[in-house]
């Protein structure tokens, strides 16, 4: 069995040598990513929403864009009024060639609406509700039965 030059001869490795790859630190912090820079899920809509109802009238895609005065793109803005279109929660109209958009309910009315939504997702409705009273605040339980009874808060 042959030798190969340098392993096991004693003579020097004609090979180059590379330095192992680096490892960060152990107690380096992570980098962020790209992930880590998203924003929170439904917080465009928000914004989106809160701008939609300060203007009190239909705005197209730019001038939402220009009410918010962010750097989102208006293609930004557009998917996402689309997006609240499709789920009801904004009407649009025919603005030009595009459309102008309105909320179809204020911020309590759309609240309410995500609260009956995530309720209709439960066969047991009744765990649910019980587990949602439970931890209710003694102020919200008295408004609730105040409303419950009828009487206006």
């Amino acid at each position: 069995m042959s030798q190969v030059k340098g392993i096991s001869s004693g003579e020097p490795d004609p090979r180059p040598h590379r330095e192992p790859a680096s490892r960060p630190a152990p107690d380096t912090a992570p980098q962020p990513t790209a992930a880590s820079d998203r924003r929170p899920a439904g917080e465009l809509e928000s914004t989106i929403l809160a701008a939609l109802w300060a203007a009190g009238t239909p705005l197209t895609p730019g001038q939402v864009q220009g009410a918010l005065g962010t750097e989102l793109a208006r293609t930004t803005v557009t998917t996402i009024l689309s997006r609240l279109y499709e789920k009801g929660t904004v009407a649009r109209t025919r603005a030009g060639r595009g459309f102008a958009y309105t909320p179809t309910e204020d911020a309590p009315g759309l609240t309410a609406r995500r609260m009956h939504s995530e309720l209709r997702k439960q066969e047991d409705r009744s765990t649910v509700l019980a587990r949602f009273v439970s931890q209710l605040t003694d102020e919200d339980e008295q408004l609730l039965r105040d409303l419950l009874d009828g009487e206006a808060p």
